[in-house]
């Protein structure tokens, strides 16, 4: 996945439309973050020139549409992502995202992460990179590619408040120094 990035990184240092893009959204998730979602930042996405339709909310939690953008911003933020693997005819998901997104716990949480949802009707090759075959799964992931936990199934409020806490406890881990193995 980092030769992905890498090479993603490139392209984009090619192209001037696609930097202003990156600093759109960039500017985007720092004054809108994963978290909670109100309606000034609804106004900074049109403000940013950022296309409304790869913003979506569910619940406390604002997503982004496209996986580069989210690997992208996730890596210029230093934040790890929270991968939300849905489809329209999941009943669990749409579940999870009227009970656990609408918790504030997990609204507070998701401001550590740049959430990025990811369609399987719409992205079959994302889920099948992240050998997703069951909905909803949650997958999280460091800033520079390492998975740090995974959620299958219907979670609760207290569930996912469990993984991500998890999540951002293993990326301190992997972070430390004194814990890197040499």
């Amino acid at each position: 996945m980092t030769a992905c990035i890498d090479s993603t990184a490139s392209v984009w240092q090619k192209s001037g439309r696609q930097v202003m893009l990156l600093v759109s959204c960039t500017l985007l998730a720092a004054s809108l973050g994963c978290g909670r979602v109100d309606s000034e930042s609804a106004t900074s996405s049109a403000v940013h020139g950022i296309d409304p339709q790869l913003i979506t909310r569910h619940g406390q939690l604002q997503f982004v549409h496209d996986t580069e953008v989210g690997r992208r911003l996730s890596r210029e933020l230093g934040k790890p992502s929270l991968l939300f693997f849905t489809a329209d005819w999941c009943t669990y998901c749409r579940q999870m995202e009227e009970t656990a997104f609408t918790d504030s716990l997990i609204g507070k949480l998701s401001e550590n992460f740049v959430c990025v949802l990811v369609d399987a009707d719409l992205q079959p090759e994302v889920c099948q990179d992240f050998s997703v075959t069951g909905y909803p799964t949650i997958q999280f992931v460091s800033a520079d590619g390492r998975a740090l936990n995974r959620l299958v199934g219907r979670q609760s409020a207290s569930g996912l408040a469990t993984g991500m806490q998890a999540a951002l406890k293993r990326l301190a881990w992997l972070n430390d120094p004194d814990t890197r193995v040499r």
